[in-house]
Order: structure tokens, then sequence, then C-alpha cells
């Protein structure tokens, strides 16, 4: 009887307490929702993941973010637009998307700008992504960290050693202009496959060729159907995660600081996990596929005309390239 009467009485300190408004990380913590284009337990999910946990537990469990993989919350663009308007949290996108609200993005999807992750974590985290990043806030999009996926390289089902090589092979190339140009120049032929469709026509042999980061090529299992690939480093993609302009102007100075601050150390960990997987990734295509290193400087060089006409655009933010 007086273990019943014990429990009673911290049963009614308990109801008494919530009365009062003692909180409860579950009960009052602010739920964020965040989108972004990568399956369950891709990279970009678990860099989600780790900028969530960050967060969660720099705020003391007063945020949560809710994660929404492979694009559940709508297409890349739908969500930027989303973002752009307040109506979603948070998404992670693309350089070539965000060139579309501020045309200088287009500076960092040219080819052979950067030389490895670390060139690309010490721009986009430095004076060249600050720049870029505060030309979006007038369009209602705040950059909170920069995600990754690695370099792209090219595969086909003959080796691939110069540009010249590329001549009269037929290659899907991502929608992304001065890298088309740069591959039409070499005398290739872009052809139009969708991402999702891009193993059946190299299979089919109706597209010859691709250009993607080492993860792409061994998660897709492209190298069942290419041969041989040529480890270009040829195009980096950045992925930011970015934020609702309304809803960070809606946090506390201090909240607002430790988001910059969680999406900062997220994108170190980003990196950090790109250079690891990697050379995993690597070595397993290895094992599967012949890969050869070019001369990149030749490669480079060559794209210095293609790269010449862009350049002339975007002066102020290739003058804070390091």
């Amino acid at each position: 009887m007086k273990k019943l009467t014990a429990l009673f009485l911290a049963l009614v300190m308990v109801v008494a307490l919530a009365a009062v408004g003692m909180p409860t990380a579950a009960a009052d913590a602010v739920h964020l929702k965040l989108n972004h284009p990568a399956a369950d337990g891709g990279p970009y999910d678990l860099m989600a993941k780790e900028f969530a946990r960050l967060v969660e537990e720099k705020s003391e469990g007063r945020y949560v973010i809710d994660i929404f993989p492979a694009n559940q919350l709508g297409t890349q663009e739908e969500a930027l637009d989303a973002v752009s308007l307040g109506t979603l949290d948070m998404c992670v996108t693309s350089d070539d998307i965000l060139a579309k609200y501020a045309p200088e993005w287009g500076y960092i999807g040219l080819p052979f700008l950067f030389d490895d992750v670390d060139d690309v974590d010490e721009n986009l985290n430095g004076e060249l992504g600050a720049y870029l990043s505060g030309l979006l806030e007038s369009k209602g999009i705040m950059v909170i960290s920069f995600f990754e996926n690695g370099f792209r390289n090219v595969t086909a089902n003959k080796p691939i050693e110069t540009p010249a090589d590329l001549s009269g092979l037929k290659i899907r190339v991502m929608t992304n202009e001065p890298l088309r140009a740069m591959f039409t120049n070499a005398g290739a032929v872009i052809t139009n496959v969708s991402f999702s469709e891009l193993y059946q026509a190299l299979q089919l042999n109706t597209c010859e060729a691709q250009e993607n980061p080492f993860a792409n090529i061994r998660d897709k299992k492209f190298y069942e159907v290419q041969k041989y690939l040529c480890v270009t480093m040829h195009s980096h993609t950045a992925e930011p995660l970015v934020m609702s302009v309304d809803l960070f102007d809606s946090l506390s100075p201090e909240d607002q600081e430790m988001f910059k601050e969680c999406g900062l150390e997220a994108s170190k960990w980003a990196y950090q996990y790109a250079k690891d997987t990697d050379a995993e990734n690597r070595a397993f295509l290895e094992t599967v596929m012949t890969v050869t290193d070019p001369d990149r400087a030749a490669w480079k060089e060559f794209a210095e005309e293609t790269n010449a006409p862009y350049l002339e655009k975007y002066t102020e933010a290739a003058a804070l390239k390091k």
C-alpha cells in the first residue's frame, strides 16, 4: 500500500510540473523540414543527418530536423522555389539550379575550376562562398552549409586519355552549359538521357559514354556496361544546404549563429566523408574497370578556351577564387 501511495504522489508531481510549464524536448521542440535528392543512406542523406544531429545537440533539443530524402517534398527546383517563398524550411540543392536565382553561381560550375576537395572547401567555406551566398538573400534563400558528392569523371568502352579521344563519342553530360560546351569543343556528341535511364542507354549503346562522380558510377553499377574509367576530375558540383530567409530572420541572433556553426561543422564533415569514400569507391572500381589517370594539366589547358567567355561574366567571383 505504501508503494502504491508513493507511486501516486510521484505521478501527481509530474502532472503538477507539466502544468507549470516544465519543458520537455519532445513537446517543445521546433520541427523543421529538410528536403534532399538522395536516397535514404546516400551521401546527402548522411550529411543531412549529421547536420540534424549537430542542431539537436547544440540547441539542447529545442530544434529537430525532419529529413525527407529522395525529393519527397518536391524536385530540387520545386523545393528551392518553396524555400524562397518561405513555404519549406530547408533543402539541399545545386549550383546550377541556384544560378537561375543568381547567375554568378554559374562560375563555380566551370570545368577544371577546382583542383581537389580541399580546394573546394577552402573556397566555398571562404570568401567566394560568402560572396555567392550573399547574392541569394534578397531572393529569400540563405545558404547554411555546403555538402559534397565528389568530382565528375568520364567512363566509356574505349580508353579516354586526351580530349581528342572524345571526338565522335555519344556521351551523356549533366545540364551545365560550360561543361557541355567543353565536350562539344572536343568533338563529342551530347545525348540527352535522364540519369534514371542512363544505365539502359549505356547497355543498349544508344549512349556510349557518361560522366559522374565515383559514388554514382559505383551505386548505379555503370561499371557493368562501361569498361574504362578516366579520372579527369573535370567538374565539381556544389551542393548547398539552404534555409528560408523568412525562417532564418525569425530566429534569435544566438540561434542564427548556432545554425551557421552547425552548417560549417557539417560541411567540414561532408568534405572529409567525400575524401574517404572517394578513395574507397575508386579502390572498388579499380577491381571492375580499367582506371586511368590522364594528364589533367592538358585537359585543364583545353578547357581554358571554353571557360574564357564565361569568365568575362564572372569577374567579381573569379577575383575571390584562391
